[in-house]
């Protein structure tokens, strides 16, 4: 698993070209990139066929399940004390 923090200068090529390089790490189950501006997170996975899927969060309610360690965390726990564009 990768998590990025993505902030406005790098989301482009974190979620683009960075993210293509990634894919060739044999063992990389998971890419989470956690936007740093507003409540927003994606997580690719790679699925049993060998394809990555995406699934986002978008709300502090939600928990967002971390499948390769089999953990979850809140939403609101991840952007505790985060200042967010408005």
């Amino acid at each position: 698993m990768i998590i990025e923090v993505l902030s406005p200068s790098t989301r482009n090529y974190d979620s683009g070209e960075k993210f293509k390089l990634y894919r060739d790490i044999p063992a990389l189950k998971e890419y989470i990139l956690v936007d740093s501006e507003s409540i927003h997170i994606e997580i690719f996975r790679l699925n049993e066929s060998n394809r990555w899927e995406l699934e986002e969060y978008n709300t502090s309610e939600e928990m967002l399940y971390i499948q390769t360690i089999n953990e979850s965390i809140s939403l609101a726990d991840i952007y505790d004390g985060v200042q967010l564009e408005m």
